[in-house]
């Protein structure tokens, strides 16, 4: 796959990820499946296990920090179900950091 088939599928699915957190929210398992769907082929596209393991280390650290900031009352969630976070957030950090990356290095080239 070319890159810019590459960077199109990876600009789509950050939109269509913040899309369905605007509208889906409230149901946070709904949510979380569907941001798990657009997490496979984002990852698929390059098929990097540099790529998977930033997704999950990042998916990780981004819901503690957010669970530390919610914690010392920073802000809160509408829906939280997860140590003050809902669960799909976890995800949509994973998604989040892949496509900072690849807008990253986008620019490197």
């Amino acid at each position: 796959m070319n890159k810019r088939v590459k960077s199109m599928v990876t600009g789509l699915i950050a939109i269509l990820s913040l899309i369905s957190v605007a509208l889906l929210w409230k149901y946070n398992l709904i949510l979380t499946i569907v941001l798990i769907v657009f997490a496979v082929p984002m990852l698929w596209v390059n098929k990097s296990k540099r790529e998977i393991k930033t997704f999950l280390l990042c998916a990780v650290l981004g819901a503690i920090a957010e669970a530390f900031a919610i914690i010392f009352g920073a802000w809160t969630y509408g829906n939280p179900s997860f140590i003050g976070i809902p669960v799909w957030l976890i995800v949509l950090w994973g998604i989040a950091s892949i496509f900072v990356v690849r807008v990253y290095t986008m620019f490197q080239d």
